[in-house]
């Protein structure tokens, strides 16, 4: 426990001013690239247990997880043109045809090729190839694009899986009785689950509800909605907007979950109990991310929809 706390301590006095402070807005980049290698890496080593993963097709993989990584910020770089990777990009003429669309036809194509070209790299390797560059491509992807938008729609998927993982311990550890998914995670529990999504969806609607309240001191003055830019959250009576947000925080705090259990049962299916120890006590960045990924990638697909239905 000990370790867990000192390793989240120096996390947290790392992470967080990377993520908030704009004079280290380069830094967070970096930091979310290297974070995207060693996701790519720690899956593709769980693979090993099971058969060994050539180091020429790990380097392919990693490379195609950047790829589709840097698919999906081009996607969105009227968010933030002069980002790192998108003016790389830019100057290697690839921004106006990189794309999520054109990164998963060029990875479905080079690792159908791989298959008649690798030995021994046949179709059940190709799945899991498939499941490590999108599982980690998209989560880290959308989790950045998420703090391209603001820094406030970021903090506000931290902020529910935060939550709910610590109100899920609470409620589990005391009124835990029913077992979720036992074949999955054995120490989950409904009680806990639902403790953890209830209080989570108080806290999730409050910040967004009355973020006009205290927006002033992180916009310069200017008192603006939490959606403001991304799409017109003016259509909304007022009772519709308090449905839509604890609507909106239930599914990110439900989604939070499931995204941890995707990654149990990885990890079940694997017989590992940590994707990595890059952070003692916390185990790998697979580990320490793995709901926040999922629920960024949901977040995101909502902001995508919602901005379609309901343009600026």
């Amino acid at each position: 426990m000990k370790k867990r706390i000192i390793t989240g301590l120096i996390l947290a006095f790392i992470l967080l001013p990377a993520s908030i402070m704009p004079s280290l807005y380069e830094v967070f980049q970096v930091l979310l690239v290297i974070f995207t290698i060693i996701g790519a890496v720690e899956l593709l080593n769980m693979y090993d247990k099971e058969k060994r993963v050539a180091i020429p097709i790990k380097i392919l993989a990693v490379l195609l997880t950047l790829v589709l990584y840097a698919a999906i910020l081009n996607r969105f770089k009227e968010a933030a043109p002069d980002t790192l990777i998108i003016m790389l990009l830019d100057r290697i003429h690839l921004s106006e045809v990189l794309n999520p669309a054109t990164a998963l036809i060029s990875i479905f194509i080079i690792l159908m090729s791989a298959m008649v070209f690798v030995k021994d790299f046949d179709v059940k390797d190709i799945g899991k190839l498939y499941t490590s560059i999108i599982y980690v491509g998209v989560g880290a992807g959308a989790l950045t694009v998420l703090r391209f938008y603001g820094v406030r729609l970021m903090v506000y998927v931290l902020l529910m899986a935060m939550i709910t993982d610590i109100f899920a311990l609470v409620f589990g550890m005391t009124l835990g009785k029913h077992k979720m998914a036992p074949h999955i995670s054995p120490k989950k529990t409904w009680e806990g689950a639902i403790g953890g999504t209830l209080v989570a969806v108080v806290v999730g609607f409050l910040f967004l509800y009355y973020y006009p309240k205290y927006s002033s001191y992180f916009h310069d003055g200017l008192e603006i909605e939490f959606f403001h830019g991304i799409f017109d959250y003016g259509v909304f009576t007022n009772s519709g907007k308090i449905i839509f947000l604890l609507v909106l925080s239930l599914a990110l705090s439900v989604c939070g979950q499931v995204g941890d259990l995707i990654a149990s049962k990885l990890k079940r299916a694997y017989g590992i109990k940590d994707y990595s120890n890059i952070f003692p006590g916390h185990g790998g960045v697979l580990d320490r991310f793995d709901s926040t990924f999922f629920a960024s990638a949901i977040f995101l697909l909502f902001i995508i929809i919602e901005s379609g239905l309901f343009p600026c």
